[in-house]
């Protein structure tokens, strides 16, 4: 299974997950959900700090991969109208750059979610750094 398979797989159950809590059937909708348009935002953080990204990671949503050897790791947090809709996140740190990406599915009226997951943590980020100076 490539990279786009994996993604899109974790998206699915994501969204199949959301909907059993509102009593759907998630059968159907993980083939729904698997047609969807995946929307990818990617930045670059210069000096990026991993352990705090993965802390708020940890805070904001799911950790579903954490590898502090090879300093990535992998969320799904909630984004789009009101965080109800999963995007996918992985941090990565690499020769003192913080790589962050924010895969999500979008429907017939676009959010934005992804390129919103990742706002929200930078703007967290933020603040966090702020607040600790």
């Amino acid at each position: 299974m490539d990279a786009k398979e994996k993604i899109n797989t974790i998206l699915c159950n994501a969204l199949s997950d959301c909907a059993n809590l509102v009593g759907g059937n998630s059968f159907l909708l993980r083939k729904i959900h698997s047609k969807l348009p995946t929307e990818a935002v990617h930045m670059n953080i210069e000096n990026g700090d991993f352990l705090l990204v993965s802390q708020l990671l940890n805070a904001i949503g799911n950790i579903l991969q954490f590898d502090d050897e090879n300093q990535v790791c992998t969320a799904v947090v909630g984004s789009g109208f009101a965080n109800m809709n999963p995007a996918l996140v992985v941090a990565m740190m690499e020769d003192q750059t913080l790589y962050l990406a924010a895969y999500a599915k979008e429907g017939l009226i676009k959010q934005h979610t992804a390129e919103k997951a990742l706002k929200n943590i930078v703007d967290s980020l933020q603040m966090m750094e702020q607040e600790s100076e």
